[in-house]
C-alpha cells in the first residue's frame, strides 16, 4: 500500500479529509503530512485552523491504524476520538507549510488506545498532547 492509499480506507471525503499522505504505520507508530493551502476548508488568512489541525491528528491516528489493519487482512469497522489529554496547541500551520504528524501508541486494550502525538513544522511544534481513540478492527477467522 502507498502513503495515499489509506483513502479508501477512511469514512472522510473531501473536503474533510485533513491529510495528504500517511508515511509511516505500524502498531505503535503512525506519521502523516498535511501542506496546508488557501482555499482549503478550515484554511483562513492567518492559516490551519486550530480545530481542524487537531482532526488532523485525529486522522493521522486513523488512517494509520487503517493502513496496519489492511496490510494484516483487516477492515476497521468504526473508531472515535474518546478524549484528548494535555494537549496543548503552540503555533499556527501558515499556508505552504508542511505538517508532519507523529503519533506514538503508548498502550492498547480492547480497542482503545493511548497516543502520544506531536504535530510540527520542521522544527517548530504546532500541537502535543495525547489522544485517546476506540478503533474496532475485524481480521478474518482461522479456519477451525
Amino acid at each position: 500500500m502507498n502513503g495515499q492509499g489509506f483513502r479508501t480506507l477512511i469514512p472522510h471525503r473531501p473536503p474533510m479529509v485533513m491529510i495528504d499522505e500517511v508515511v509511516e504505520w505500524g502498531a505503535t507508530r503512525i506519521v502523516a503530512r498535511r501542506t496546508v493551502r488557501m482555499g482549503d476548508a478550515f484554511v483562513i488568512a492567518r492559516g490551519l485552523d486550530d480545530a481542524a489541525l487537531l482532526e488532523c491528528i485525529a486522522q493521522t491516528i486513523a488512517a494509520g491504524d487503517a493502513c496496519y489493519a489492511a496490510e494484516h487482512a483487516g477492515k476497521v469497522k468504526r473508531g472515535y476520538l474518546t478524549g484528548l489529554t494535555g494537549v496543548t496547541i503552540h503555533s499556527r500551520a501558515a499556508v505552504g507549510d508542511t505538517i508532519e504528524v507523529s503519533a506514538d501508541c503508548l498502550k492498547r486494550m480492547d480497542g482503545m488506545g493511548l497516543f502520544e502525538v506531536r504535530a510540527q513544522v520542521g522544527q517548530r511544534l504546532l500541537a502535543q498532547g495525547r489522544y485517546k481513540l476506540f478503533v474496532e478492527i475485524e481480521y478474518p477467522r482461522s479456519g477451525a
